[in-house]
């Protein structure tokens, strides 16, 4: 990609900065690199660019004086963060550019620098929707201290989504586990309630890989970890016209075994 101008800020504020392309061949030219969710970048007059999303393009129809028509076309986007002379991408940005600033299509080397890791940003997350050639590199230890949700429609693969995150988490690469030299996988609790993610962990013995599926045939659960509202429901029928009774004695030796029973 060249550093060939592609507009001019006409307007700028923290949720917008408008880029003019008066030059309609050099709209044509970079029309593949304009879309919707795509990034420019655009120069703030002290050696750094801010990065920013493309959000929506609008092509305006006008007369010249001979009331030929042509067009012009304002690209409002969204700034995201900031990359400096040292090649270094930060998120947030503490200028915006003023009117006149050039903008340009961001080149594939920087959507490296953005986007393939640095730092903190070492796990993968995906591959980038722009290039399938770039890592998508997230803090790993921010994203998994947060609390997160996958939502898409029915057969959307949400369930995949997750499985592959995990697997990438603990290690799991190709039905490998590239940790089981280290012994140092992640311990991460799942509540399979479909029993869609078992198949996603198993592998061969000599991977060292320790799976430990609890469901109702091997579980044990400790009474003493149930509440008496719990255990009632377990264990009493309250349809029955005496259950009152039961929930009573029931009750009293619930007491009874908790005080005569030593838990270590």
């Amino acid at each position: 990609m060249s550093n060939e101008v592609l507009g001019i800020v006409i307007d700028s504020s923290p949720l917008d900065i408008v880029i003019e392309v008066q030059d309609v061949r050099t709209f044509e030219k970079n029309k593949s690199f304009l879309q919707v969710g795509q990034y420019i970048k655009i120069l703030d007059g002290n050696s750094k660019h801010i990065i920013s999303s493309i959000s929506n393009v609008k092509a305006i129809h006008q007369l010249d004086k001979d009331n030929n028509p042509y067009f012009r076309f304002n690209i409002h986007t969204q700034p995201v963060g900031m990359l400096n002379s040292d090649g270094v991408f930060k998120r947030g940005n503490m200028t915006l550019p003023v009117p006149t600033e050039p903008a340009y299509i961001v080149s594939e080397s920087d959507m490296y620098k953005i986007f393939n890791g640095n730092g903190n940003y070492n796990f993968q997350f995906g591959k980038l929707i722009q290039n399938n050639e770039i890592n998508l590199m997230i803090d790993g230890n921010k994203f998994f201290s947060k609390h997160v949700g996958v939502v898409g429609s029915t057969g959307s693969g949400k369930s995949s989504t997750v499985a592959k995150l995990l697997q990438k988490s603990v290690g799991i690469e190709d039905n490998i586990n590239t940790n089981k030299e280290d012994q140092k996988n992640s311990h991460i609790i799942i509540f399979d309630i479909h029993s869609e993610y078992a198949s996603a962990f198993f592998l061969r013995e000599e991977e060292k890989f320790n799976l430990n599926i609890l469901d109702v045939n091997n579980i044990i659960l400790p009474y003493w970890l149930m509440n008496s509202e719990e255990l009632e429901d377990m264990f009493i029928e309250s349809n029955e016209s005496n259950s009152h009774n039961q929930v009573s004695q029931f009750r009293r030796a619930v007491i009874l075994n908790k005080k005569n029973t030593t838990r270590i």
